[in-house]
């Protein structure tokens, strides 16, 4: 193959080979010289990153009494992502002279909020390798979340500019389907003529433009009849009964049994529309009611009847920095380090290189410190005391207070002193799992040849789209399809139509995701966007630059659904689950049990008020 493609970064394909252990390639990942955003091939829950939590989990034991303690703090967070960055953030407002150190198991900061670079002919390109944007902060984000933002510097109103909503209007880009031979029958690619550049369900003008675009499906007359009749009508599929019974319905029945059931969807119809629930919840419409897939076809005349309008706010999605919220926690970095970046703008953090260098100096208040895994946290006289493994060294560190801003599923297994039900209701919180896939093309002419920017793909793997375009900070998105641009492709491991759970199918897909190599990605994307783009004249070799695959086994946070948990005993569970222990509070979007950023940080700031109070 040529080396032109950028498949993994020298230490992750040689080195690593050489040392024969991961741990080795994580523990390079932060000499001098390497920049981890711009490290390629797998990243997200690297190798390296996981091991020591995966062996603690195993049964592993560490001699604690070896390790000498070695460093006095007054808060120790565990945990770099997003609420542990925002726990350290709010702990310095109200003790302004604290000695803080963030302890991170990866080898960068921001956990889920990645950065991922690439050079492509002389021209960088950014892109978000978890956490996305930021959804409707206007109208859904806390006083407490704006107030971060507005602590870090971030105007709200500079994405009105920076986010070019009109960008694939301009250039005659829609949303299409791409059916795959193995589930439908044939490789044909249908492209919508009408709806919004991020409107997700069809929204036809007319009856006859519904049909333009259906009637191009592999899918039988009756199937396509059946999806019509769906997307167009409000037909009342619960008429004569009760909103008690209706109620019960669209909250305890999956909506592919709905939309079988009541409306008499056949398979071809539930494959179509069985990853529609993917984006939000990671799992697909066997495992979500009607009553939290309320834009899905068919549900109209339920919506009007139970008086529910669950539609988005008038608020555009266009909150979005070009590498996604990985910018929210470089600015936090800024703010608590001193010289970690330069600049003093949300603009200028855009092209900031960090020094990675800084972060973890002796001698400065606040220390972030990399490819290091919390094995034991502890109450001890009036403090804390933690012991980490960094590079197979154990040690041990003492602390006035700890922030636990990991996964609430690591929890048990770190803190001793957690009783057995809160134990139990922190591993009630199953991860969804998910892979974020980044490639950097010299050109983005077959989309547009497609006149496509967005490819479902129900009956595949990955679903591809062109990045979001926004330029800012002196980043410039594509101007043109001769030019580089990212494309993003999803993939979500789920185990569909089989009586599972969701978080059933969520600890599959981890495992799952922890068994596929680079090379398996790989295989998929070449694969599936051959078949999509190489019509138009894509051609995997000679377009791509480079690859980076975030695998996230443990993604997004559990947010409960009435159809698997019961309102009464979720919020009992939730409550018990984020019960401070001693000095030791609990942070993170799973004590919020949502997955969203502005949850992280509303949990950082109850935590630290729970400490400090």
């Amino acid at each position: 193959m040529p080396n032109t493609i950028t498949r993994r970064d020298f230490l992750n394909g040689v080195a690593l080979t050489i040392a024969g252990s991961s741990s080795f390639r994580s523990a390079l990942a932060n000499e001098p010289g390497i920049y981890p955003p711009g490290l390629t091939g797998l990243r997200g829950s690297h190798p390296g990153s996981f091991e020591v939590a995966h062996a603690l989990r195993d049964g592993t034991k560490f001699e604690l009494a070896t390790a000498a303690l070695s460093e006095q703090f007054d808060l120790v967070v565990i945990g770099g992502g997003i609420s542990g960055l925002a726990s350290a953030h709010y702990y310095r407002q109200r003790k302004p002279r604290a000695r803080i150190l963030i302890l991170e198991t990866n080898d960068d900061f921001g956990g889920h909020a990645k950065r991922n670079e690439f050079q492509v002919d002389g021209r960088m390109l950014l892109a978000y390798g978890g956490t996305e944007s930021m959804e409707a902060p206007v109208h859904k984000w806390s006083a407490v979340a704006h107030g971060l933002l507005r602590d870090i510097g971030v105007d709200l109103k500079r994405f009105n500019t920076a986010f070019d909503e009109h960008f694939f209007s301009r250039w005659d880009l829609q949303r299409a389907t791409f059916f795959k031979k193995e589930a439908f029958g044939q490789d044909r690619l249908v492209r919508r003529s009408f709806g919004g550049w991020n409107d997700a369900d069809e929204a036809p003008p007319s009856l006859a433009s519904l049909h333009s675009y259906v009637d191009q499906m592999p899918l039988s007359p009756a199937a396509r009849g059946v999806l019509v009749e769906m997307i167009w009508s409000d037909r009342d599929v619960l008429a004569g009964k009760s909103i008690e019974e209706r109620r019960r319905i669209i909250e305890h029945t999956s909506y592919r049994n709905f939309i079988v059931r009541y409306w008499g969807a056949n398979d071809e119809v539930v494959k179509f529309l069985q990853t529609r629930s993917h984006d939000e919840w990671a799992v697909g419409i066997d495992a979500v009611p009607p009553s939290i897939a309320l834009t899905m076809p068919g549900l109209k005349a339920q919506l009007a009847v139970l008086g529910m309008n669950y539609a988005d706010i008038a608020e555009p999605y266009i909150h979005h920095f070009p590498d996604g919220n990985a910018s929210i926690a470089r600015l936090l970095v800024r703010g608590l380090i001193p010289g970690a970046a330069p600049g003093r703008t949300m603009d200028d953090i855009v092209l900031a290189r960090m020094d990675y260098d800084a972060l973890d100096r002796a001698g400065q208040g606040i220390r972030i410190r990399l490819d290091s895994t919390a094995v034991d946290v502890r109450n001890v006289g009036s403090g804390v005391e933690v012991a980490y493994v960094k590079g197979g060294q154990l040690s041990r560190i003492a602390s006035r207070d700890c922030v636990m801003a990991c996964y609430q599923a690591v929890m048990p297994y770190i803190a001793p002193e957690i009783g057995a039900e809160q134990r139990a209701a922190l591993h009630e919180n199953v991860r969804g799992p998910l892979v974020y896939a980044n490639l950097a093309v010299r050109n983005w002419h077959p989309w547009k040849t497609l006149g496509v920017h967005f490819i479902d793909n129900p009956g595949g793997s990955f679903a591809a789209k062109l990045d979001f375009p926004v330029s800012m900070g002196g980043y410039r998105y594509s101007g043109g399809p001769a030019e580089p641009v990212c494309l993003h492709l999803q993939y979500m491991p789920t185990t569909p139509n089989q009586g599972l759970t969701m978080r059933e199918q969520y600890r599959l897909g981890h495992a799952r995701l922890l068994s596929m190599s680079f090379e398996d990605y790989e295989h998929a994307m070449r694969d599936e966007l051959g078949r999509m783009l190489g019509s138009a004249g894509f051609d995997f070799e000679r377009d791509v630059a480079g690859i980076t695959v975030n695998r996230w086994p443990h993604g997004y946070a559990y947010t409960p659904t009435p159809l698997f948990d019961e309102p009464a005993k979720q919020a009992k569970l939730e409550a018990l689950a984020r019960q401070k222990i001693g000095r030791i509070a609990i942070a993170n979007s799973d004590s919020g049990w949502d997955a969203y950023t502005q949850v992280a940080i509303d949990q950082a700031h109850r935590a630290v008020q729970e400490l400090l109070a």
